[in-house]
Order: structure tokens, then C-alpha cells, then sequence
């Protein structure tokens, strides 16, 4: 699917930027798919984006002999989807999958880093925190190669417009 960049700055960015994780679906040497939970991933624009790298041990084996990877984001929003099924239509995509190439893991920048932290800045004063977000060093940038967007009947015939 075409993406311009109004449609990706007004329903496509913020869908990904709001989502408490994306599911990112890789392949194994044997063709064995899994899923890893993402809480950082970041859209750069309508054709790159990142995401930080720390505890995940499929992604960084299965990228090794298979470049590509699904991501996926859902607004789980509650009144997102209350208002949705009472009008009968999603105005916003209620979820998005992206079909990318992988890159290389890399150091993340301080720009990086800084963004990331203000995302999570609310629970700073956590223990889960320290514990998870702490050093957060490393990210993956990828490639968006293919928007594909989740349709349900006519509740998503206006989300993209």
C-alpha cells in the first residue's frame, strides 16, 4: 500500500508511537516463526525507523539468515475502541502491520537514547525501571518495505482516508 506522508503523519505514526508494544514476527533457520514484544519501536519517517535491541535473543539469531521481519502495533485504547463500536467505524487504523528488511545493530545515538527515555520517563522512579530501561545501549534500524493495513469489514473502510 502507498503511504504519503500526511496519511503517515496523521493515522500511521501516532498509531505506532502510542502503542504500549509492537510485536515484531521473525523466521528461524528452520521456518519457524516467533514473536517478540517491542516497547521502543520508533518510526523515522514513511520509509525507516529503529528500535532498541536489549533483551530479545530470536531477533538477532533469525536476522542472521532471514533479513526480514513483521512488525505489528495495536491501539489498545479503550475508549479508542468504545467510541469505534458505538459510531461503527474506525476513523484511525486499529492496528498496522509493517513488512521491513532489517539492519545492522548499532550503538544508539544520544538523540536516540534521549527519545527513548522520555518515553518512559513516568516510571523512572520504578524499580522496573532501573531494572529494564536503565541501559538501554544498542538499536536496530530497518528498512519499511510494505504498509499492510489490518481491515475488518466495514468497521475499517475509513481508516486511511
Amino acid at each position: 500500500m502507498q503511504i504519503n506522508d500526511q496519511l503517515f503523519k496523521t493515522k500511521i505514526k501516532p498509531l505506532f508511537s502510542q502503542a504500549v508494544f509492537v510485536a515484531v514476527a521473525t523466521v528461524n533457520q528452520a521456518g519457524m516463526p516467533h514473536v517478540t514484544p517491542i516497547g521502543s519501536v520508533v518510526l523515522k519517517d514513511k520509509n525507516r525507523g529503529w528500535f532498541f535491541q536489549k533483551f530479545t535473543k530470536n531477533i538477532p539469531q533469525n536476522a542472521e539468515h532471514c533479513e526480514y521481519a513483521t512488525l505489528m502495533a495495536v491501539n489498545d485504547g479503550k475508549w479508542f475502541w468504545l467510541k469505534s463500536l458505538i459510531k461503527g467505524q474506525f476513523k484511525q487504523p486499529p492496528a498496522m502491520r509493517l513488512l521491513v528488511k532489517l539492519g545492522d545493530l548499532r550503538p544508539a545515538t544520544e538523540a536516540e537514547a534521549q527519545k527513548f527515555k522520555r518515553r518512559v520517563s513516568l516510571f523512572k522512579h520504578s524499580k522496573g525501571h532501573a531494572l529494564m530501561w536503565q541501559d538501554m545501549a544498542n538499536i536496530r534500524e530497518f528498512e519499511i518495505i510494505e504498509y499492510k493495513p489490518i481491515y475488518i469489514g466495514q468497521m475499517t473502510a475509513k481508516q486511511l482516508t
